[in-house]
């Protein structure tokens, strides 16, 4: 699935090609840009292409870019892994097969040790409140920006707190899931579901629909804007609300692509990305999350929502894996408890 910004957009539907063309204001590029100087960013993502971080954040941002640089710089997105599969997307960008990517961290987790210290449990309760923690993680911590080698980052955010979506067992207490398999997008998120019992399953989000409609799996752990994202209000019969975790995501850029920017394009370009970026995907994220639960009624979903003392009992079972974690970013010479207790600290202030 191709996305042109701006000027043109073209789906692919099906087995075929659907081209639908938009006319906008035109702007004239001064004869003496040059070809050189002229480029075309190849944005590579997993998610569908009407994905709302598409239309509402990445699709707005290469517009901007666009009209900033004078229409010297433009982007083409490539949506649906038509580069590449999920957990290919980082390199796709290291390699240089794409200019810029989306995915979540937690598909490659090897290589983003330190930044799982945000998908640790309950580590905010909103993806606003956890993109905030990771920022200005990412911006005390050089060792966050050094683990994303072979990139530039454009923006690293968090989406919506995590629940479980089963197809026909509620889920009341921990004991539920034992034995179930449970869709699970990361590492942090198969040491969760293992302490409670479940069997955690390793799939992407664009599979989880027909998982659970075939019976590969028995639920997933997602956010709730996936309902809405990815339509699964068609498979899902019972959800737990408890906000357990929240999964990181990245848009990086290939280094080789910014060199080749002019260097008035490159402050241009800076303006638009970091903070501001991160903030806008996870404010997306909370709405769509707002919507998902919307749609969730809306088809009947059963919705039990934890109490206090219930989700104490939930995090009782997995409150090892905060100090296992440090233990292990000590023991491989990272600063993990300092991490850890900046994470607390920020997440208990409202960061």
């Amino acid at each position: 699935m191709f996305f042109k910004s701006t000027k043109w957009k073209r789906f692919l539907l099906g087995g075929g090609f659907a081209t639908i063309f938009i006319f906008s204001g035109c702007q004239l590029v001064s004869n003496a840009t040059t070809e050189e100087q002229r480029i075309d960013l190849t944005f590579s993502s997993f998610m569908p292409g009407p994905h709302p971080q598409h239309t509402t954040v990445i699709i707005p941002f290469l517009d901007d870019l666009e009209a900033a640089t004078d229409g010297r710089v433009t982007g083409t997105m490539y949506t649906g892994n038509a580069f590449g599969a999920s957990n290919t997307q980082y390199d796709l960008v290291v390699n240089g097969i794409a200019d810029m990517s989306l995915a979540l961290h937690g598909y490659t987790p090897a290589r983003f040790p330190l930044t799982g210290v945000s998908e640790l449990p309950f580590m905010g309760d909103s993806a606003e409140q956890a993109s905030k923690i990771l920022w200005n993680l990412h911006e005390q911590f050089p060792e966050i920006e050094a683990e994303h080698k072979g990139t530039k980052i454009g923006w690293i955010f968090k989406n919506d707190p995590a629940q479980i979506l089963t197809v026909d067992q509620p889920i009341y207490t921990p004991e539920d899931l034992e034995g179930m398999k449970i869709r699970t997008p990361s590492s942090a998120g198969n040491d969760i579901l293992e302490a409670w019992g479940a069997i955690p399953v390793s799939i992407p989000m664009s599979d989880v629909y027909e998982s659970m409609q075939k019976g590969v799996i028995d639920g997933a752990l997602a956010p709730a804007s996936a309902i809405k994202n990815f339509q699964l209000g068609d498979v899902t019969r019972y959800i737990t609300k408890g906000d357990f975790y929240t999964s990181s995501e990245f848009v990086v850029m290939n280094p080789d692509t910014w060199d080749r920017m002019l260097p008035e394009d490159q402050i241009e370009m800076e303006t638009l990305m970091g903070e501001r970026m991160a903030e806008q995907a996870a404010k997306v994220y909370d709405e769509d999350g707002i919507q998902g639960w919307e749609s969730a009624k809306e088809a009947g979903v059963e919705i039990y929502e934890l109490d206090e003392e219930e989700l104490a009992e939930w995090e009782n079972r997995i409150t090892h894996l905060y100090e296992e974690w440090v233990e292990e970013m000590d023991m491989r010479g990272f600063p993990g408890r300092e991490l850890y207790e900046e994470s607390i600290r920020l997440r208990d202030e409202g960061e």
